[in-house]
């Protein structure tokens, strides 16, 4: 019994319903590992801006936990931890309100011996509103939103330079794809991103056989 030809395994990606041979695969991994840590730091603040757009801040009432001093002097009741940038940037968006006035701020605070710190300051404001901390935060989680599609653009560009000059004859093209979509819906639709990586991974094997 002669076994024919094997045909090339194939493979699913994250976020891709396409298979990727052998080839593409390995340069698929070859090119996304550079930007791993990038795209795990992606997911996370994603993670944040949708608990955020959970919460209810028209019936919250958050409680002040410490007191912000900016560079202007002015001195600010935090009331809330919004995003955790500490693996990024070593630092907290944090809710802020006057002690009197009013006044609403997203505050950005870095850790003390940090060398922003040393340089600007602590503290610095990013937006303020008198209205409720509702509109404040919206419009904040809008801003945050767009710097991710901003850094899940610059990471693909990463990957694809790897992808074409160590990789070209194995469908570049094909592979870039898999990786932009991956990060695209880490950004725009997580959740969909979440079903295909619950997936297992599946091998197809064709062969042919002759008597």
């Amino acid at each position: 019994m002669l076994r024919g030809k094997e045909e090339p395994t194939s493979r699913h990606v994250p976020g891709f319903e396409s298979e990727l041979t052998d080839g593409e695969l390995a340069s698929y991994n070859a090119a996304f590992a550079p930007i791993e840590r990038e795209f795990r730091q992606i997911v996370k603040l994603k993670q944040q801006l949708e608990r955020l757009a959970r919460i209810r801040w028209e019936q919250a009432d958050p409680k002040p936990f410490r007191v912000i001093e900016t560079r202007d002097g002015k001195r600010w009741d935090a009331c809330a931890i919004l995003l955790d940038l500490q693996s990024l940037r070593g630092s907290q968006i944090l809710l802020c309100r006057q002690p009197e006035g009013g006044e609403w701020a997203i505050i950005q605070r870095f850790e003390n011996n940090g060398l922003y710190a040393r340089s600007h300051g602590e503290a610095q404001i990013l937006m303020t509103r008198n209205e409720s901390p509702r509109e404040l935060v919206a419009a904040y989680s809008e801003r945050a939103e767009h710097t991710l599609r901003f850094m899940a653009r610059n990471i693909v560009a990463k990957a694809q330079k790897v992808v074409w000059q160590e990789y070209p004859d194995d469908n570049p093209s094909q592979v870039v794809r898999a990786i932009s979509q991956r990060c695209t819906l880490a950004v725009e639709n997580p959740e969909a991103l979440k079903e295909t990586q619950s997936e297992r991974q599946t091998v197809r094997q064709s062969r042919g056989i002759r008597m």
